[in-house]
């Protein structure tokens, strides 16, 4: 016998379904806006409302283990429809080392002469690693760092695949410091790759030392500025981003992602509106250099250059007052790697994301005129994110287009003596991802230097 449900019961449970799901959905949008007053239920409904996309992810992963394409999946970019790699030949390595799939093409005597730098994910024959790769004057690659991490407290490092090192610099006894995207420290390895000391933390982007060689400069987390011992690793000064707006009222340019409200019927004042996803994405702090200080006489040695990338913004900022001294927004869009150089002017790669090419421009701080030195146009170079340049002395520019997996040196005279193509073994639609072609002068290492041959 069938019993019929009275209609006031259904509407009651629909009613108090619909009580449930408006609760649910504010707690968990609560959470995520950082509130803490709904404690463990809050956790456990976002923890809820996050197993779809969860699922989803196991489920990418696990037909990408499928494939045999989860050990990279995160290093591979797509190779240009239009690249033509038939004149390129497999790059010359010392005894002891094996590399797979980077490609060159190259004069050695036409490149500016001295080392070379090159950092990113690379081919071997036992699979994809990130490493720093020396290149000698011959184009010879003479050592390499495998560069990965250890467990540090809580933090569980991400698979090498599943992160990119991004953010590097030398010293001149051969020690190199790293930090990756999707990493979980900042690290510093002998010439010879033994790890010294490694410091647990989201650090990404950049690694810069400052004259002496006695501390580095790098970011955390999209939104603060840190300065790192390199003698032991310690962090010294960290500086955030809510620091830097409260010492500089004067100016708004680092308010613009955050959201205000209408707040319409109350008109409330001295009220915090809510930051918008990654409001600053900082990627570069340089300290001004000593040697170029008097190219630029409206800063002091040690001010340092940064990149708000969501901001299209660059700005020099005094780090010990935090006050701004200079700042450019709207000349370039999600720049990378703004550089002082010894004419004055300052140079970057700028990204122009979602648009057609890459620009590499300077910007003068005195006038606030701004020139673009290298049209992508000219090599089909374009990297949506990422990004790297470096200026030499003679004029030519070092530039690691980091999505298309390739670098490029451009001479002053218009010719490109230097292509490296940073190929995925066994495929001909994808690259793996250069992080950065740095250039160092002939006696850059000390002389004696372990692990580093004599040029």
């Amino acid at each position: 016998m069938s019993r019929s449900i009275p209609l006031w019961f259904f509407l009651l449970c629909l009613i108090l379904w619909l009580v449930v799901m408006v609760g649910f959905g504010w707690t968990v949008k609560s959470v995520m806006a950082g509130s803490d007053r709904t404690g463990a239920v809050g956790t456990v409904a976002l923890r809820i409302a996050s197993f779809p996309s969860l699922a989803k992810d196991v489920f990418k992963t696990l037909v990408a283990r499928a494939s045999g394409d989860a050990d990279d999946q995160d290093v591979r970019t797509a190779r240009d429809a239009g690249a033509d790699y038939s004149s390129f030949r497999p790059i010359a390595t010392a005894p002891g080392i094996a590399l797979d799939g980077l490609l060159i093409p190259a004069d050695p005597a036409a490149i500016a002469p001295g080392w070379r730098l090159l950092t990113g994910a690379f081919g071997t024959p036992e699979g994809m690693e990130n490493m720093a790769l020396l290149l000698s004057p011959d184009l010879t690659v003479v050592n390499q760092w495998v560069l990965d991490e250890i467990r540090l407290g809580d933090a569980e490092p991400q698979a090498a695949g599943r992160k990119l090192v991004h953010g590097i610099d030398i010293l001149p006894d051969g020690s190199i410091i790293f930090v990756f995207d999707g990493g979980a420290s900042i690290q510093r390895f002998d010439a010879c790759g033994k790890r010294i000391w490694a410091t647990a933390g989201d650090f990404n982007h950049t690694v810069n030392l400052d004259d002496a060689g006695a501390f580095a400069w790098t970011v955390r987390g999209g939104e603060k500025v840190v300065k790192v011992a390199v003698a032991d690793g310690s962090v010294v000064r960290e500086i955030t981003m809510q620091q830097v707006i409260d010492a500089n009222p004067e100016i708004d340019i680092l308010d613009l992602r955050r959201d205000h409200s209408y707040d319409l019927g109350a008109n409330s004042r001295n009220t915090q509106g809510k930051w918008g996803f990654d409001a600053f994405h900082l990627n570069d702090a340089q300290p001004l250099p000593a040697a170029m200080a008097a190219a630029f006489p409206q800063f002091a040695p040690g001010d340092l250059l940064i990149s708000a990338r969501s901001l299209n913004l660059i700005f020099v900022m005094d780090p010990e007052t935090l006050k701004v001294k200079w700042w450019r927004m709207g000349v370039t869009q999600r720049q990378h790697d703004p550089d002082w150089l010894p004419s004055g002017r300052i140079m970057a790669f700028d990204n122009r994301m979602s648009r057609d090419y890459s620009e590499i421009v300077t910007i003068d701080p005195k006038t606030m005129a701004a020139d673009v030195i290298y049209d992508g146009r000219a090599d089909g170079v374009y990297s949506r994110i990422r990004g790297k340049v470096q200026r030499l002395g003679d004029g030519r520019l070092e530039i690691t287009s980091q999505q298309q997996g390739e670098a490029i040196e451009v001479a002053a005279d218009g010719s490109r003596p230097l292509r490296i193509a940073d190929t995925r073994p066994g495929s001909a639609t994808q690259n793996y991802t250069i992080s950065e072609m740095r250039w160092l002068p002939l006696d850059f290492f000390a002389p004696g230097t372990a692990c580093i041959p004599a040029p």
